[in-house]
């Protein structure tokens, strides 16, 4: 859809060339007419070389420009359906509903057209091996954090994490190349959780970047990175829409460790349940 291939453009811009940020601007501001333009065209409307063009696909996670193409062309269907429309006074409390459901609904489709299957199968490589998994995060991302944490604690695997960052410094320097940790930012440039990832490459910890922005600093820190994608509308701040994509995402990956290890965590998960249970009215 047309917003969601905005907002991944938007995703890469901050560290785009400007060559590369003035082929964004052109296409986001002509999205109608551009899927109708050869790639000549296209180069000449933004005064770049057709390879500029071909190299600016691949940056945005597109296999060539025609993939691109097809991408900008699919989205015509669906433009007048306005499915990111701002909020207004007038929407009755079922619109805004409606609206913040498909809102999540896309962006959560946005997010699984960036991931790719050997990134998925490197990360589940990290984990799968991993005595230890931490999960770090400050802000709105360490809430995420939070919410993965509690997931993995049913699992055999060890996992850490802590809410207070100071914590959080103490609990990376102790992990090691043996473990692994997820670090949560929707700019990927906070300094604080920066930091943390500094820890942890300086003790060869395999990192893991969760983020929306596919070319911050985090993700050049980082070994792995999945890119969470939202858009912003009012009331909404795109960091709190991402979390639904960040949510899911670890979510997936817990599924995903379940089903590879499902030899050793049945014992776990009884343990957990009757634990739990015990808490429970009759």
């Amino acid at each position: 859809m047309t917003q969601s291939l905005i907002t991944r453009i938007n995703s890469y811009y901050d560290n785009l060339s400007k060559s590369d940020q003035a082929i964004s601007n052109y296409l986001i501001k002509n999205m109608d007419s551009a899927a109708r333009l050869s790639i000549q065209d296209f180069a000449k409307n933004t005064q770049v070389s057709t390879a500029t063009i071909s190299r600016f696909a691949k940056k945005i996670g597109f296999d060539s420009f025609q993939d691109l193409k097809l991408a900008i062309h699919s989205t015509e269907k669906f433009k007048s359906d306005n499915f990111f429309s701002e909020l207004s006074p007038k929407d009755s409390y079922k619109d805004i509903l409606t609206k913040h459901f498909t809102s999540n609904t896309l962006s959560l489709n946005a997010t699984l057209q960036l991931i790719d299957s050997n990134t998925l199968d490197e990360i589940m490589n990290v984990l799968l091996s991993a005595k230890t998994c931490g999960f770090f995060g400050v802000g709105g991302s360490n809430a995420v954090a939070l919410i993965a944490y509690h997931k993995f604690l049913r699992m055999p695997l060890q996992t850490v994490y802590h809410q207070d960052f100071h914590y959080q410094q103490m609990l990376a320097s102790k992990l090691t190349k043996n473990d692994c940790a997820f670090v949560i930012s929707h700019t990927g440039k906070n300094k604080d959780t920066l930091k943390i990832v500094d820890i942890l490459k300086n003790n060869q910890v395999p990192v893991i970047a969760i983020t929306s922005f596919a070319h911050s600093a985090l993700v050049k820190k980082s070994d792995l990175s999945l890119i969470s994608i939202a858009e912003e509308i009012s009331f909404r701040p795109e960091a709190v829409a991402s979390t639904v994509s960040q949510i899911s995402l670890l979510d997936a990956i817990f599924l995903m460790y379940g089903m590879k290890s499902q030899d050793t965590i049945e014992h776990s998960l009884e343990n957990i349940r009757e634990v739990i249970s015990q808490t429970r009215l009759n």
